[in-house]
């Protein structure tokens, strides 16, 4: 038996806001590894045939000899993978649809594949296995939550790893939280569930072994429970560069409350951990108070985030617009609220309305949901909300995200920001310091490649050369600059003519 799992392109657009390729480059590479498809293979028998297919960095090979397809749903994949799903079912393929998505919005995906698997899937793997060797597959399965410490090792050697910036390690679910217009707590739940640290090292040095310098602790939330993630921070520092190892910069997902830990924030540093997406959201304590981000609010939060980056955490952070006390406003006040900060790289995104999330079944009762858009549109996607926003147009909202966007590219204003970070930013630990004369690796390749094309446009290489200069003058952050640099860079190209040609690896059915 062969079975053919696919993570199908995101569907952001070339004007979207996501990061999930680099740009520009001689052929597609992936930001980070697809951990989806790789963490569902490690459930198939030895007896089936599998091959993984991330389309971010290959096409789909619609002549693939499979007996079934399996196609792993976030939100910005649903119209691919319908359409993938489509094109194999006109074969006479049979289809498996699962993942966030699926597990969300399970009417959605009726008629589309010969069988759902809603909710996390290693609790019904066995039942499922079962049945598919047994050419009995149900039409659902429907699971519950998973044991991490249960759980398999990822296929990792299954995957095309030199296609793939950096690797991937799970190492919870779920997250306390309750920001309304999350969906990840309505598919994994607000009771987080974490992988024991063993568990992880031993990931992290299967990565290391495949040759990953950057891994990515993927956590809804990595630091709201401080002596779980003390304990992992422990057992990393212990690891990393030690026993000859090089030295791997981890990056993760937090919320700004982590400034409150000092001590935490020091243990980050020391395990490589340099780098973290952090969701700011908005300056505006009105739209923090009617989104239910409670984290944020009563602080101060541009001095949280001087105590985070000067820790030696490096952020990028979430920003938000659209909410229904923004104006037309809101666009100069976010971009004045992120020139205040230490941190390079932004992520604006207008507010959606995920759905089965609380936020959707409100604009819902409102009247205010547009429902083209309702299923296919993720936070981070396009600039084009699925909500009719309350005190403008969601053509005003599009372009003003536009424009946000763009003026936080805009190279006067990266340098402004770079200069501010190279100032605030903790020095990395010596021990983690990677030598000026080591020699490049095969992941080295993409960024040396990316700084060539972009020196061709002058503001980029004016960026280009004050990073160098501060990098020079703080060879302790150099690190963390040209990572910085690079995700500045990756950005910049997919708003150039030279990048139109690379980008995501996609074939038409």
């Amino acid at each position: 038996m062969r079975v053919y799992l696919i993570a199908p392109a995101p569907d952001f657009g070339r004007d979207g806001l996501d990061e999930d390729s680099a740009m520009g480059l001689d052929r597609p590479v992936a930001m980070q590894a697809a951990a989806g498809i790789a963490t569902i293979a490690a459930y198939f028998p030895d007896e089936v045939d599998l091959r993984l297919c991330d389309e971010i960095i290959e096409p789909v090979d619609y002549d693939d000899p499979a007996d079934y397809v399996a196609i792993s749903v976030n939100v910005a994949q649903v119209p691919r993978a319908m359409s993938i799903a489509r094109a194999f079912r006109a074969k006479g393929i049979r289809v498996v649809l699962g993942g966030p998505h699926v597990s969300l919005a399970p009417d959605l995906f009726e008629g589309t594949a010969d069988c759902l698997v809603v909710g996390e899937f290693e609790p019904v793997a066995g039942a499922f296995m079962e049945d598919l060797l047994a050419g009995r597959l149900k039409p659902r399965y429907d699971g519950s939550k998973a044991d991490l410490a249960a759980t398999l090792p990822p296929r990792w050697d299954l995957y095309d790893n030199e296609r793939a910036l950096a690797g991937v390690v799970q190492t919870s679910r779920g997250c306390p939280f309750e920001c309304n217009f999350c969906d990840v707590i309505q598919y994994l739940g607000r009771v987080q569930r974490h992988k024991p640290a063993e568990k992880v090292v031993q990931e992290v040095q299967t990565l290391y072994d495949l040759g990953y310098r950057q891994i990515n602790l993927s956590d809804d939330n990595f630091t709201v429970y401080r002596q779980r993630t003390s304990t992992l921070l422990s057992a990393l520092a212990d690891w990393n560069a030690a026993d000859g190892r090089q030295p791997v910069s981890f990056m993760t997902q937090m919320s700004i409350d982590v400034a409150k830990s000092p001590d935490l924030l020091g243990k980050c540093s020391q395990a490589g951990l340099r780098f973290a997406f952090v969701g700011l959201e908005t300056s505006s304590e009105e739209a923090l108070t009617e989104s239910r981000k409670r984290q944020n609010l009563r602080v101060d939060l541009v001095e949280q985030c001087m105590k985070v980056v000067g820790a030696g955490v490096s952020m990028t952070a979430g920003l938000m617009l659209g909410f229904d006390s923004d104006d037309l406003s809101c666009f100069e006040r976010q971009f004045s609220f992120a020139m205040t900060l230490p941190i390079v790289m932004y992520r604006p995104a207008v507010l959606v309305a995920p759905v089965a999330t609380p936020l959707y079944d409100a604009m819902k009762a409102a009247g205010r949901i547009v429902e083209d858009v309702t299923q296919t549109r993720a936070s981070t996607a396009g600039t084009m909300t699925n909500i009719q926003p309350m005190q403008m147009t969601r053509a005003q909202l599009a372009e003003g995200t536009d424009w946000l966007k763009r003026s936080l590219l805009d190279p006067e204003n990266a340098i402004r920001r770079f200069e501010l970070y190279a100032r605030v930013v903790g020095d990395c630990p010596p021990h983690l310091v990677r030598g000026v004369r080591e020699v490049p690796t095969a992941r080295s390749g993409p960024l040396i490649e990316l700084l060539t094309k972009s020196s061709r446009d002058r503001g980029a290489r004016r960026v280009i050369e004050c990073v160098s200069d501060l990098s020079r003058k703080r060879p302790l952050t150099r690190g963390d600059l040209m990572q910085a640099l690079g995700l500045y860079l990756n950005s910049c190209a997919r708003q150039q003519p030279w990048a139109r040609a690379g980008g995501t690896a996609r074939a038409v059915a």
